[in-house]
């Protein structure tokens, strides 16, 4: 309690009102409690920074799950994320409301909803909360436990109450059997999904979609067999990966070319398959800490040349490359003029893209003391500034679009009143003299205004994408790198 006085003290706030903005926090797992090692009988409140980050990731979620299941298991993880916390029988009665609102005709049996919870399940795309332990109850901060094994266990759940509620069109649920076995959505699990879906982009580019495909059915052996946290993957032998493309009927290209696809990722510079051995037709594997390091040497690069331009791009890489390098050595090797050498090695070690080591050495006791500046890439520190900057980046993309949105919120109201009301006319079979009568009503300046907000608004949601999805990669290097050491 004295805790939340003195936040409450901090930030103006009553006491009540903080209690529920923690247990807000808390359901909807933004935020964790334990108790503080000077005194057991306070509790501690520590934000889960990643998950809070999480949410802009909720529509990738989505989309993601739809294209793997369909439209019952997006419907369930929307309904969880809404909930933050819930049993399975809350969130299939509520996912089954949803679908019978949008299916006025038939009310859905819960039934396939259960089966399609356990799918999710299963993959480890949802996960149990922890619950009380034993000795809880005597604590006055009490401490929550879960054992490996119950972690993706679904409970059995009483179909035929729920089918009862959903006829009576009931809005709660009510007591149920399993409502102490709590489920929330696991945000590991998609950010490997996440991952794994820049690895495969990764390969279509540089290859073509098929070898995209390739690689897909390779990472999911991987998966299946390897730890995914585990820096470098369990081999998988040549004879496997075929045997998953045989029972692959979507491509019978990839089938006839396999050994062509599958040399030319081995082969390919970005590291996304290594060769472990011969046995069984050839062992393969993947190195996670050196494919994501190139992928983030892929996006600094681009990074530099945007900001830079090419010349600097091509004094960063070959510092990189070379790992130290002075400044004369280094305008000669990129054949650059020494003027714009020195403007854009300083501009780089200005914005953290170069460090500077310095060595000295000393001739005699009585001669002064010759210093030698070289060059080089920090990878690891110039990482973790691109990635705050990126952490920034997309904070005032965010910021900027809210705010025209906010700031034309009537006239974009009024808009979409008036797309409303012509798409329904359309549909009525009016005239289309009146359709084009009633669409003049909106001045042409406002129309233009419009369009160039939603534009603006669709380049900034491109942009918080991107951003994304380059600071996943920045993310991934650095997580890697560090169990690498």
């Amino acid at each position: 309690m004295e805790k939340l006085s003195a936040k409450s003290d901090h930030i103006y706030l009553g006491e009540a009102i903080v209690k529920k903005a923690l247990a807000v926090m808390i359901q909807h797992n933004l935020v964790k409690f334990q108790a503080s090692e000077r005194n057991n009988n306070v509790a501690e409140y520590t934000m889960i920074h990643h998950n809070v980050y999480c949410l802009i990731r909720y529509p990738k979620y989505l989309y993601m799950i739809k294209r793997i299941y369909g439209t019952s298991e997006e419907i369930l993880l929307e309904i969880l994320l809404n909930l933050g916390q819930a049993s399975a029988s809350n969130v299939i009665f509520h996912s089954a409301n949803r679908l019978n609102e949008a299916n006025d005709s038939e009310v859905l049996s819960p039934s396939a909803l259960h089966q399609s919870f356990q799918r999710l399940a299963q993959d480890n795309f949802i996960i149990r909360c922890p619950k009380l332990a034993e000795n809880a109850t005597l604590l006055k901060v009490p401490t929550l436990e879960i054992e490996e094994k119950e972690k993706f266990a679904v409970p059995n759940v009483e179909i035929e109450p729920i089918a009862r509620m959903l006829k009576e069109k009931a809005t709660q649920l009510g007591g149920h059997c399993d409502s102490e076995i709590i489920w929330r959505v696991n945000h590991e699990r998609f950010d490997i999904e996440l991952r794994n879906v820049i690895l495969v982009n990764a390969a279509a580019r540089r290859v073509d979609t098929t070898a995209g495909e390739l690689y897909h059915l390779i990472l999911k052996l991987w998966r299946e067999s390897s730890n995914p946290d585990s820096p470098v993957t369990t081999p998988v032998s040549y004879n496997v990966i075929k045997d998953a493309v045989r029972k692959n009927d979507s491509s019978p290209i990839l089938l006839e070319h396999f050994d062509h696809y599958l040399r030319v990722l081995y082969e390919d510079s970005a590291g996304l398959i290594d060769r472990a051995g011969d046995a069984g037709g050839g062992q393969f594997n993947l190195d996670y800490s050196k494919v994501f390091e190139n992928l983030a040497c892929a996006s600094l690069d681009s990074i530099v040349l945007e900001r830079f331009g090419s010349k600097a791009l091509r004094l960063f890489r070959l510092t990189r490359i070379q790992k130290f390098m002075e400044q004369d050595q280094m305008q000669n090797v990129a054949m650059i003029p020494a003027k714009e050498a020195k403007m854009f090695t300083y501009k780089l070690l200005e914005h953290n893209f170069l460090q500077i080591k310095e060595l000295k050495k000393g001739t005699s006791n009585f001669a002064p003391v010759k210093s030698f500046i070289l060059y080089h890439v920090e990878l690891p520190q110039v990482v973790r500034t691109t990635l705050e900057a990126s952490y920034k980046g997309l904070f005032n993309a965010m910021v900027r679009q809210m705010h025209d949105l906010t700031e034309n919120q009537r006239l974009l109201e009024k808009h979409a009143m008036l797309e409303s009301m012509l798409e329904r006319l359309k549909g009525d079979g009016v005239p289309d003299e009146e359709i084009a009568e009633l669409s003049d009503t909106m001045p042409p300046a406002e129309k233009s205004l419009v369009e160039k907000i939603h534009l603006m608004s669709d380049n900034l949601t491109l942009g918080q994408t991107q951003a994304d999805e380059t600071i996943l990669i920045l993310e991934s290097y650095l997580k890697f790198k560090s169990k690498e050491l």
